[in-house]
């Protein structure tokens, strides 16, 4: 499959600046575009809640939009709507995240928003109170869904009590403790310039996009705590011995089903072949070889694929299905089965073939729009890939073997050493 190079992002189309106030920027025209799109991250995720208080992070987070010193949460919705733009933050692990849309013109608004938001929030306590009825709302689903389940008690025997593997939903102690002083706290020491990494894609000129960015948050000066962020993400480690649990949750239909292990993490040589080789696994077509043999030719499942995790620090590869309780140990049979196939015998020539031609034309799609390309230029950025990363990628790709899927499959993936996870209602 031939690549056309000028129409990929790369270091003659990004525009890349380092700010003084440790941001780092980076912008690419779309000249056939009448918006734009960022997307930006600031290390500030839940890793750094406090032991009693899981979720302040993400209550911070979620509160941030609430309302500010210049404008309340109605002006803030309003001010987006009438541009018909849009402003989204989120919270994970490692970092708070942001993406939001306008038209070109409204970038300075949008941007200067941004700033506002993160910068001078007020935190008022009628929105707290409104989130906090969310996260105890979210908390009791959690705990009467099988899947959700299944991926927090996976999470925490694979990564232990570190940011990956501790939950994502803070009990109903944790939830009412948070203040509006808390949240005050963590901006204070946490929320500011440093390590955030913005990407922008759209329909004005790089160095336009560029010297707003600069204008509006090129200036962002505030004090913030140094922190070792790699300390809190040790690698895990891979189970010695099969760990089988499962959880019990009355009158469920279907069970929740997950296997896994360790995988590479994103910047690992082993991630193009492990992605290449999970897509044959689980993935390609309708679930890849699990969904074939245990969704299609046996009807065991209303789903089973197989999937990928690369973080930054470590990762995760798994199995997940949802079954019909009395189907449960027959489907893991099944799986088991074609692991031990993957990890004994090479993927035939043409799926690999198939597998290749699928993720190279994947990524002309995933750029067609601001929002892929301001995606894929974030994670080169995020993952030190380089910007010319899309250019050595199909080459990469294609000098992937079948000798190279078995290996890594062999590397990662032990079918007798898995954690296995079950949740739904016993027969």
């Amino acid at each position: 499959m031939q690549t056309n190079h000028k129409n990929l992002p790369g270091p003659d189309t990004i525009l890349r600046k380092e700010m003084p106030n440790g941001m780092t920027v980076l912008v690419r025209e779309n000249p056939y575009s009448r918006t734009v799109v960022l997307n930006a991250s600031m290390p500030c995720g839940s890793y750094l809640d406090p032991a009693d208080k899981t979720g302040l992070a993400d209550f911070t987070a979620a509160c941030l939009t609430s309302g500010t010193k210049s404008h309340n949460f109605l002006e803030i919705s309003e001010l987006l709507e009438s541009a018909g733009a849009s402003l989204n933050i989120g919270c994970g692990p490692r970092a708070f995240t942001f993406t939001g849309s306008c038209l070109s013109e409204d970038l300075p608004m949008l941007l200067g928003l941004l700033r506002e938001v993160i910068d001078e929030p007020d935190f008022p306590a009628d929105h707290l109170e409104l989130h906090r009825n969310r996260m105890l709302s979210s908390y009791e689903l959690h705990l009467h869904d099988p899947e959700s389940m299944v991926n927090e008690r996976f999470d925490w025997l694979l990564f232990g009590n570190t940011a990956y593997g501790r939950s994502d939903y803070s009990t109903i102690e944790e939830i009412n403790s948070i203040t509006r002083d808390d949240l005050l706290n963590f901006h204070r020491r946490y929320v500011g310039p440093k390590g955030v990494i913005l990407t922008i894609s759209g329909g004005l000129p790089a160095e336009v996009m560029m010297e707003e960015c600069e204008k509006q948050l090129g200036t962002w000066q505030k004090q913030q705590e140094d922190i070792n962020t790699a300390s809190y993400f040790p690698q895990p480690s891979a189970p010695d011995h099969e760990i089988s649990e499962h959880i019990e949750i009355p009158e469920k239909s279907e069970t929740a089903l997950i296997l896994g292990t360790t995988g590479p993490s994103r910047t690992n040589p082993d991630y193009i072949p492990a992605v290449l080789g999970n897509s044959i696994l689980g993935e390609f077509g309708m679930m890849g070889r699990i969904g074939s043999v245990v969704r299609e030719d046996n009807g065991l499942a209303y789903y089973a694929s197989s999937s990928i995790t690369a973080l930054t620090y470590g990762g995760c590869w798994t199995i997940e299905a949802g079954v019909n309780p009395a189907n449960t140990e027959k489907a893991i049979q099944l799986i088991q089965q074609e692991l031990k196939r993957f990890t004994s015998q090479k993927v035939s020539t043409q799926e690999l073939d198939d597998v290749k031609s699928y993720y190279l034309g994947s990524i002309p799609l995933s750029l067609e729009s601001n929002s892929g390309t301001a995606a894929v230029m974030f994670s080169m950025e995020n993952y030190r890939l380089g910007l010319d990363y899309l250019i050595r990628l199909p080459d990469l790709v294609k000098r992937i073997t079948e000798e190279d899927i078995l290996e890594t499959a062999r590397r990662w993936l032990d079918p007798d050493r898995l954690i296995r996870i079950t949740a739904g209602t016993t027969g």
